[in-house]
């Protein structure tokens, strides 16, 4: 395995390139097994790398990783399908913006190049397992192995140069800008700091003594699709519209997230987060919304809000996600590790991975939500009464106990699990 010491070493064979055979064959495995590759990247990377499990927005930083990983991987692919010299290497777009999006982020360059030394590792490690499967002890194996070594070290060496230059730019654009002094006085704010909320108003050119409701909006970033310049910030002015408001603070983060507040005035809490959660962004973008609240403490507590549902965000109710709707999943899943084992002790056998069980929680979930009535739950579910009664009674069978309206951890339980099924039944079953 090549580790961060031989990762600094120069190869023995610099320039040697694997045989067309060999080449023919990994490349042939790589592409047709199926697997994300910057998927896994990006996950050794955050794995290994604590300062970016610290960072608060970690799915949308995840997608960038991915992003900037799936794009190098590509280019390293090119490169070794071409038989191109290094010199010919082009620092994918997605690696620009992730490097740009870490200054944002006040993540050191330091960190960023670490990421770089832990994707050469892992990627080594790929094409060395790929070569043992397919060629064994062929002799030619050891050479190949060698050369994508030298490879891997040249085109890390060579882009981590041409990112470094790059973050240290933007660094120094950005420490000078009006964006950095908006962006400190913000982080300030949520950090719970010592100041004075009129400076801090001058600072952002935005109210804080009134009434404001936070705002993210994110994009899942891809090689393909990243998200077009300005779209985050039209997202969110829009957003902020409906909410009754025209001068948004807005304040990006990354390449693929921005924070939001939109001032609402004297309007009521409950009639501005609905209308709110009956927006929804255009382009594929997400909406995270917090609840309205006043003043410096509001500011920040309704931006704490908006984070847990971003984090909590799965998909299946649409773009948009509230606070307000997912403030029970939020306290259930404070520490997921429990919550899964709370799913499995309370559901048993009902906390199955198969769909058909997974129809059994969805109809339990509506029955007990209206208050054991099968024909709201029918309702609700678009299905016949009869088959409501006949889920519900299976599920009882599974439980071994009954399914009636009273029983909190019950009800708990199937909400986590239907709300995440992948976080607390896929992963609990694997555990288990």
């Amino acid at each position: 395995m090549l580790t961060s010491d031989t990762a600094d070493r120069p190869p023995a064979r610099p320039g040697a390139g694997p045989s067309p055979a060999v080449q023919r064959e990994l490349l042939a495995a790589l592409t047709a097994d199926g697997v994300s590759h910057g998927r896994l990247m990006a996950t050794s990377v955050h794995e290994r790398i604590p300062e970016l499990g610290a960072v608060p927005e970690q799915r949308a930083l995840f997608a960038e990783t991915e992003a900037s990983c799936s794009a190098n991987v590509t280019e390293i692919l090119r490169l070794l399908e071409s038989g191109l010299p290094i010199a010919e290497v082009q620092v994918p777009d997605a690696a620009r913006d992730y490097a740009v999006g870490l200054v944002h982020r006040r993540i050191p360059l330091a960190v960023l190049l670490r990421a770089y030394r832990v994707g050469q590792n892992h990627l080594w490690t790929t094409f060395a397992e790929r070569l043992r499967t397919y060629r064994g002890d062929d002799p030619a194996t050891v050479g190949a192995m060698e050369a994508i070594a030298a490879l891997l070290f040249e085109y890390v060496d060579r882009v981590s140069d041409e990112l470094a230059e790059i973050y240290q730019r933007e660094r120094d654009q950005w420490v000078r800008s009006a964006s950095a002094v908006r962006v400190e006085t913000v982080r300030e704010l949520l950090d719970g700091g010592a100041i004075d909320s009129g400076v801090a108003s001058q600072r952002l050119v935005y109210e804080l003594r009134g009434r404001h409701v936070a705002l993210i909006v994110s994009a899942d970033p891809s090689p393909e699709q990243m998200p077009t310049p300005g779209a985050l910030e039209r997202a969110a002015a829009t957003a902020a519209a409906v909410a009754g408001c025209r001068d948004p603070l807005l304040v990006p983060v990354g390449t693929s997230v921005l924070w939001a507040w939109a001032s609402i005035g004297d309007q009521p809490d409950g009639a501005v987060v609905e209308r709110l959660e009956a927006h929804r962004p255009d382009g594929g973008l997400r909406l995270a919304i917090g609840r309205p609240g006043a003043g410096v403490e509001g500011f920040r507590v309704s931006h704490e809000e908006a984070q847990h549902a971003a984090e909590l965000y799965a998909g299946e109710a649409g773009p948009t996600v509230s606070y307000r709707s997912l403030e029970l999943l939020s306290l259930l899943t404070a520490d997921f590790e429990r919550s899964r084992r709370f799913v499995r002790r309370e559901l048993g056998p009902l906390a199955a991975t198969d769909g058909a069980t997974a129809r059994l929680r969805e109809t339990a979930l509506a029955f007990l939500d209206h208050g054991g009535s099968h024909l709201g739950a029918a309702q609700a579910l678009h299905l016949h009464k009869n088959t409501v009664y006949t889920r519900v009674r299976r599920a009882e069978r599974a439980l071994g106990t009954p399914v009636v309206p009273g029983r909190a951890a019950l009800h708990a339980a199937l909400t986590l699990a239907v709300a995440m099924p992948a976080r607390v039944i896929a992963e609990a079953g694997a555990d288990g």
